[in-house]
């Protein structure tokens, strides 16, 4: 049996999703660091994953990118402890955590508020602190949100 490779990025907040899926799960994986903001990604990157985005799992002669997708294909395809929970409305909840982290919470956290705050959007580019403010308050709505699903239960 081959060994996965997971390709992604070091900072990439969906490439440690699927890091820690694997992780969980007990999962041997061999990590391929792409940076997908190069300017130079290469040709065999972007023929596994067209979109050039991170991650990518290559399991054998499977190929699978979105990392929804991974993290199912993680959680089913390996032996190890479940990642999702057993119930309808357990399951539910955790999807809709998965999403409102991916949709809403993105871009507000990460791109304006870590890009920001701490890191510059483009290297010839100085943060910006309008952003970083607008982040910041579109932030609270998204952390409140979680904060409620948080307290339904452990999922």
């Amino acid at each position: 049996m081959s060994v996965p490779e997971l390709h992604g990025y070091r900072i990439s907040v969906f490439s440690w999703v699927a890091r820690w899926a694997l992780a969980e799960k007990g999962v041997a994986y061999r990590w391929v660091e792409v940076n997908p903001f190069a300017e130079d990604v290469p040709a065999d990157y972007l023929a596994l994953n067209p979109f050039c985005r991170v991650p990518t799992l290559v399991d054998g002669d499977f190929t699978l990118f979105e990392t929804g997708a991974i993290t199912e294909y993680v959680d089913e395809a390996f032996d190890g402890p479940p990642l999702m929970p057993a119930t309808p409305v357990e399951r539910a909840r955790v999807r809709q955590i998965v999403a409102l982290v991916a949709g809403d919470a993105y871009w507000p956290l990460v791109r304006q508020v870590f890009v920001h705050g701490s890191r510059r959007a483009a290297p010839d580019e100085a943060p910006d602190p309008a952003e970083l403010q607008a982040g910041l308050q579109r932030s609270r709505t998204v952390l409140a949100a979680l904060e409620r699903l948080a307290g339904e239960g452990p999922f």
